[in-house]
């Protein structure tokens, strides 16, 4: 009787159903792990997209923002000079010729310099459109408190609009509204009164850069979010 000195016979579907098994758990586990990998991947992708999208939109904003400040400031700088007198004398004489022959000098003189700061007005228009278009993404990326803030230094546009029109029916028959379009007009401080336009552009540019500038700070974390409760 022949003696089998290497033990029982070695069963190879036994031992291949378990490599089968140990590789299909090995596969299980690698694909767990490569879907958390990916998801890493995707979530490290998106935040540093994230804040790129902050980082883009803060510059934008602050840029259109200072470029707004500034163009106010052209528009209400209280010195007209000669040439812009001259432009605005010629404009009226062309599209008014006949009402503007009739009026007295005194009356050339006060629709001449409402006039030139007119045409510096209109002169500024591409700084307000830039602001506004500034507007959905504000809210979007940084909260209300942004968007108010723009709201509000895009209307000092609107604001000193008024009073520009407001001096041409101003005959200086009241100290009172005379002074108040002045100081709508220009910037300037009557009195030692607050000038309500000066005031809110510059409250305005604060609040601003309180939001915005963090997000172009290399040691931030995180790009400052505005608080406040969305619609």
């Amino acid at each position: 009787m022949a003696v089998n000195v290497f033990g029982p016979p070695f069963d190879w579907a036994a031992t291949g159903s378990m490599v089968q098994g140990v590789a299909t758990l090995v596969g299980a586990a690698a694909v767990l792990v490569a879907a958390k990998m990916g998801a890493d991947t995707f979530g490290s992708w998106r935040r540093q997209k994230v804040t790129e999208r902050h980082i883009e939109q803060a510059e934008r904003i602050l840029t259109a923002s200072y470029k707004a400040r500034r163009a106010l400031k052209r528009i209400r700088t209280p010195l007209v000079d000669g040439w812009e007198i001259n432009a605005a004398e010629k404009e009226l004489k062309t599209s008014h010729a006949d009402e503007w022959d009739a009026l007295p000098e005194a009356e050339q003189r006060r629709y001449a310099s409402a006039q030139a700061l007119l045409i510096r007005f209109n002169r500024s228009k591409d700084e307000k459109q830039a602001l506004d278009s500034c507007l959905p993404m504000a809210r979007a990326l940084f909260g209300e408190n942004l968007e108010a803030a723009i709201e509000t230094l895009a209307q000092q546009f609107v604001n000193v609009a008024v009073y520009q029109q407001a001096s041409m029916n101003d005959n200086g028959g009241d100290p009172a509204f005379e002074e108040e379009v002045r100081m709508g007009i220009y910037d300037i401080k009557l009195a030692n009164k607050p000038n309500t336009i000066s005031d809110a552009i510059e409250t305005a540019i604060a609040a601003i850069e309180t939001i915005c500038l963090p997000s172009l700070q290399i040691d931030e974390q995180k790009p400052a979010q505005a608080k406040g409760k969305s619609d």
